[in-house]
């Protein structure tokens, strides 16, 4: 299909991307989907990043974009509030605390959110409930794999 007839992406497509993150500062790799199978993502449903979505607009499959997302606008701002220390008491009980493992855990308000343990004592662990990425500013590459129309029954 010649590209002026290939569709362009507009709310409501389903469009199926690959991607890759880094470190803005630092260039370290954080994130690499290239060698697993596309995700599909269904645009102005709210499934991926607004950022993404405004860049995506108009695009076609096999066009690749950047987008560089601030720490705020990414994972958010490293919050030292999330550090916590707890009983041990409090892990699950076929848990060996260790540094750097990551356990899913119920936090003081309610909310569930994966932690990863950041020293462990006789009695306490501390624990950081930041996303991994959070206070990093992301650079994003985003290839466009396939775009289907809405509507529609087959990606192009």
């Amino acid at each position: 299909m010649s590209e002026d007839l290939m569709p362009q992406i507009a709310v409501g497509d389903t469009v199926t991307l690959h991607f890759s993150s880094a470190d803005a500062q630092t260039g370290e790799m954080l994130e690499y989907t290239y060698e697993e199978e596309p995700k599909a993502y269904t645009i102005g449903a709210g499934e991926i990043n607004p950022r993404f979505e405004e860049a995506l607009i108009g695009c076609r499959a096999d066009d690749e974009v950047t987008v560089d997302l601030k720490a705020k606008e990414a994972y958010g701002i490293y919050n030292k509030a999330l550090v916590l220390k707890i009983s041990r008491k409090k892990l699950p009980t076929n848990t060996i605390p260790e540094p750097g493992t990551v356990l899913p855990m119920k936090l003081p308000r309610g909310r569930e959110a994966n932690v990863t343990i950041l020293s462990v004592s006789r009695t306490t662990v501390v624990v950081d409930a930041n996303h991994p990425f959070a206070g990093r500013d992301i650079h994003y590459k985003i290839w466009v794999c396939s775009v289907t129309p809405s509507g529609s029954a087959t990606p192009d």
